[in-house]
């Protein structure tokens, strides 16, 4: 006998929580998340709290090592320019969907984590551009069910030139959950800011800083994968990079030894993420705030069964120790 329900369904994998809806007009948002940053220093980002997050994503970090170095596939597919292309117009078009839907940094940077973290463990192949959309759109979806207070309903979420229904992007869902192996806490380099901020003793006009620092942190996040650095070595890298003044290697350490976190966070990673920022900020200034492009719909394949995606040869996994990701159907 059919339920009426869906067999397994997404669409309740909403957060409940408390908080309070802030009703800010258009661009007071990050605002608030910089006032908010900031109060929480009191209330949680102790020493040891911060050594929980780096033990926390370290462990995150490792796995994905694990499986980076089970195959060369995956080093091969992000160095192609395709794949390239397609992951800078993903995350073009999360950062425009966050100021249309008025999420917060942290959700648009979770939507990135969880798209990267997908391609690491399943190889999207090279001629179906329109998963890599449906992707973008799942990801952003769970995302905004882990952060956000109010969540847009699933046909909001859509790309020019394509129309992924309910069923689709909840199949897409399911698929992103089950090759993540469930673990969507990731910790972020918004988890770190106010600390980084406290530490380095940049309270003084703290709101501009962290407004700037968000946008280092989306620079990076669209040029190089959210695996390539820890969210620890960001945050770090992103404050200093703020501060507008210039570091180099020597300083940079310096200024990190300090850290009661020193020896949980290497100074040469730090030290790449910050080079990488201001390199980016230098060769594009303005243009983190760029809407996405219309190549979001350039490769408009046929896409009239994309509910079935996930039984199709979209993804392979990435060494033949991982099996083929078999999902529920979604009634």
């Amino acid at each position: 006998m059919e339920d009426s329900d869906c067999s397994v369904s997404t669409c309740n994998l909403i957060c409940q929580e408390d908080g309070i809806d802030f009703d800010a007009d258009d661009g007071k948002e990050e605002d608030h998340q910089t006032i908010i940053l900031l109060k929480e220093i009191d209330l949680s980002e102790t020493e040891e709290y911060m050594e929980k997050l780096v033990f926390r994503e370290s462990s995150f970090e490792s796995r994905s090592h694990d499986l980076l170095s089970c195959s060369d596939t995956y080093s091969s597919v992000v160095a192609e320019d395709w794949f390239k292309r397609a992951r800078s117009t993903s995350v073009q078009w999360i950062l425009k969907m966050r100021d249309y839907f008025g999420f917060s940094s942290k959700t648009a940077y979770l939507a990135v984590a969880y798209f990267d973290r997908s391609t690491v463990r399943q190889i999207v192949d090279k001629g179906k551009l329109w998963s890599i959309r449906l992707l973008s759109v799942a990801c952003l979806s769970l995302a905004a069910k882990m952060e956000e207070y109010m969540v847009p309903a699933l046909p909001e979420y859509q790309i020019e030139g394509y129309e992924f229904d309910s069923k689709a992007i909840q199949r897409m869902e399911l698929l992103v959950l089950t090759t993540l192996e469930w673990r969507m806490g990731s910790v972020t380099p918004f988890d770190y800011l106010s600390y980084f901020t406290y530490k380095f003793r940049y309270e003084y006009g703290a709101n501009d800083l962290l407004h700037n620092a968000i946008r280092f942190i989306f620079l990076i996040t669209e040029a190089f994968t959210v695996v390539d650095y820890r969210p620890s070595a960001i945050a770090a890298a992103a404050i200093l990079a703020a501060s507008s003044k210039r570091f180099t290697k020597e300083l940079l350490e310096s200024k990190m030894s300090d850290l009661p976190l020193c020896g949980s966070l290497e100074k040469e990673h730090v030290y790449a993420c910050y080079s990488a920022m201001t390199m980016e900020s230098h060769r594009k200034p303005n243009t983190t705030k760029r809407g996405a492009s219309s190549d979001l719909s350039a490769d408009h394949s046929s896409i009239d069964d994309a509910v079935d995606l996930v039984d199709s040869a979209s993804f392979t996994g990435l060494s033949n120790k991982r099996k083929r990701l078999q999902l529920p159907s979604i009634r």
